[in-house]
């Protein structure tokens, strides 16, 4: 078993009178799979290491299992933790890097072949196991770290930015290693990145941090469905969601977004959101994901919102290219379409929004005003 509770966790740091880390809530059950994400800068590792015991809890209780730790050493939390730079033993064999934390906990040496041998099994890595680290690629370099973490079978594994040295094709391939070998262990994780695809790909849940507060806790798909403010929606999705700057108005009976030259009518469920909430006549933030934006006529879907624009650079992806559409709205917008439309940079277009796909956010305060209820933490 290995739950994990966080109960109002601050972090100040000696001449500092932010908090790193500020009133940080979150209740882990066993066997979850988190992702803490978000900026450089924003907390997520120094939370990480207040977890491990490397770093003192300024201000907060912190719960494994239904026990209090926060003053409970790192080797007597029964955790397991794995580096951005793997931090083996380059004069120790992998079977002896794996196997160390066995040796100091002094485990009869027949247990500890058995389980190093198993670890490695699972790995992949039996065939490396008289090999110095030295001799190693990034990839097999870091299974030799999971092992030391996964031999020792802590309540929880604590895995801090692991796969960020490797190279793309690496990357991928060792996160589905990774997600493979949580389905067989289901052991507790809590797993910090600064990348989005990485969290959306293998979270259970995803926590959103930023200036070392929690911005929004949710599953992937309801992330990115449901962002609850400015921040989470601009973070959270590639490429971004699109931004463009208005205000609410009322006319005629109809409820509309409008700026200076453009003026979209909203749907039913966004007027009911937006009167429940009291909200009118205010300036918001419409947002889009490029998914959510057709060129003029495609598909035969109606639109009522549309736009005219210019194709101002476009990105071939493969499968898909990106337009990028200056619709005289400050920024340019970005239209995923599909690769053989036949258009070119410099062409005219008209851009149709799926306004029952779009979102408004305060101005101000950056908050969905179209959520009922604001998925947080």
């Amino acid at each position: 078993m290995g739950s994990l509770s966080c109960r109002h966790i601050y972090k100040y740091y000696k001449g500092e009178q932010r908090a790193s880390v500020k009133d940080f809530n979150l209740e882990v059950e066993d066997g979850e799979f988190i992702v803490l994400v978000g900026p450089s800068g924003c907390g997520k590792s120094t939370m990480l290491r207040m977890i491990a015991g490397l770093e003192e809890i300024s201000e907060g209780d912190l719960y494994i299992e239904n026990r209090y730790v926060n003053y409970v050493s790192p080797k007597n939390r029964d955790i397991s933790m794995v580096f951005q730079n793997y931090a083996l033993y380059p004069n120790l064999s992998v079977y002896e890097n794996i196997a160390l934390g066995l040796k100091l906990r002094k485990q009869a040496k027949h247990e500890i072949e058995l389980k190093v041998n198993r670890t490695a099994k699972v790995l992949e890595i039996s065939h490396l196991l008289e090999k110095l680290p030295g001799q190693l690629s990034g990839g097999q370099k870091q299974r030799v770290a999971l092992g030391r973490a996964i031999v020792r079978e802590p309540q929880v594994f604590l895995m801090d930015e692991p796969l960020s040295n490797l190279d793309a094709k690496l990357r991928a391939q060792t996160r589905a290693e990774i997600m493979k070998l949580h389905s067989q262990l289901k052991t507790t994780t809590i797993y910090v990145t600064h990348d989005q695809t990485e969290a959306m790909t293998m979270g259970s849940r995803i926590v959103i941090m930023k200036d070392g507060e929690i911005q929004q806790v949710a599953p992937p798909q309801q992330m990115y469905d449901q962002p609850c403010n400015l921040f989470v929606a601009g973070f959270i999705g590639s490429p971004q969601m699109n931004f463009i700057a208005g205000t609410i108005t009322r006319r005629e009976g109809e409820v509309c977004f409008e700026t200076k030259r453009v003026r979209w009518a909203l749907p039913s469920r966004h007027v009911e959101a937006l009167n429940s909430a009291g909200q009118n006549l205010r300036q918001v933030v419409l947002g889009v994901r490029p998914e959510h934006i057709r060129i003029g006529g495609a598909a035969g879907q109606p639109f009522v919102g549309t736009a005219q624009g210019r194709i101002e650079m476009m990105e071939q992806m493969g499968a898909d290219t990106y337009l990028f559409v200056d619709i005289n709205e400050r920024a340019n917008i970005i239209v995923r379409t599909e690769a053989h439309s036949g258009l070119t940079v410099g062409d005219s277009i008209e851009v149709g929004f799926r306004m029952e796909r779009v979102h408004l956010f305060d101005a101000e305060q950056g908050h969905n005003l179209v959520l009922q209820e604001a998925i947080r933490a």
